[in-house]
């Protein structure tokens, strides 16, 4: 179960989201009916992988943009990390449900939950990198919330914290199917200046991400898209065009459900309807609604 646990992930994060419907219930049915045949150590280790798997659940019905079935796969898989035994299975649930609840649109609670479950792992000096990468993931994710508060200043000092400890790890790592470290931690910096309107500086820190191939497929496609939303702002539409297709190429599949990059194609478009362009035959791609 474990490497159909980890092959499911891989496909997540490669944005391949129609296989993934496909694998993600037989993987589910499995480690139910092993959490329900075996005992001890073994039930446990079942209650794990369906933790897991109710949570990359949880993150595909999100970005498929159906909150309310993902928050009933996150509860599904808080319970199971309880009966099971790794014990960051847990931190990992709160982020995840920081996640969703930003997504709804609730972000005074995700900022709280996120930066809850970070006080209560916070780390010590002799802390272990996976401890470092959850809690700066959890920093990241307040932040996330934050920006959209428009509390610029709490931005600011959760991501530097962020920041720290990802240089403190000193290089890039993938736990429980997140990425986290110098990278990302430059990736949402990008990010959270596009949702402050800064476009020209997220687009100079763009220039100054190191190592992006380290990411999964779906982060980078985020990434640029979120270098043509800054183009975009700054009414630089070919910029912000070629942005896109660099996203498309990335992550071809994730592109057709992304409801972002979905809004800014149909704005490109608009802005140019009589004449046939790149953006226009993406949109085609995307089918998008004349």
């Amino acid at each position: 179960m474990q490497a159909s646990l980890q092959s499911t992930e891989r496909i997540r994060r490669e944005g391949r989201m129609g296989e993934i419907g496909s694998l993600l219930p037989q993987l589910i049915r499995d480690a139910k009916a092993a959490a329900r045949t075996h005992g001890g150590s073994q039930a446990a280790a079942a209650q794990s992988v369906l933790a897991e798997a109710y949570q990359v659940a949880a993150t595909t019905l999100t970005a498929l943009g159906k909150e309310d079935a993902a928050f009933t796969a996150l509860e599904r898989s808080m319970e199971a990390a309880r009966h099971g035994d790794d014990p960051h299975l847990e931190t990992v649930g709160f982020s995840s449900l920081a996640w969703v609840l930003t997504k709804q649109g609730r972000l005074a609670d995700a900022e709280r939950v996120a930066t809850t479950a970070a006080e209560r792992i916070e780390p010590k000096f002799r802390s272990q990198p996976i401890e470092l990468a959850l809690w700066g993931i959890l920093l990241l994710r307040a932040a996330t919330a934050a920006v959209r508060l428009e509390r610029r200043d709490t931005v600011r000092d959760l991501l530097n914290m962020a920041s720290a400890a990802a240089a403190r790890i000193g290089t890039d790592r993938i736990d429980y199917a997140t990425p986290f470290g110098p990278t990302n931690a430059g990736v949402a910096k990008v990010n959270f200046l596009v949702e402050m309107g800064e476009g020209s500086d997220a687009l100079r820190v763009a220039r100054a991400v190191p190592d992006l191939a380290s990411l999964p497929p779906t982060w980078r496609a985020r990434f640029h898209v979120d270098r043509a939303l800054a183009y975009a702002d700054l009414n630089k539409d070919d910029g912000a065009c070629q942005a896109l297709l660099t996203a498309e190429h990335t992550a071809p599949e994730w592109m057709r459900y992304h409801s972002t990059s979905r809004r800014l194609v149909a704005e490109l478009r608009n802005r140019e309807r009589h004449r046939t362009s790149p953006i226009t035959e993406l949109a085609d791609r995307l089918d998008l609604d004349q």
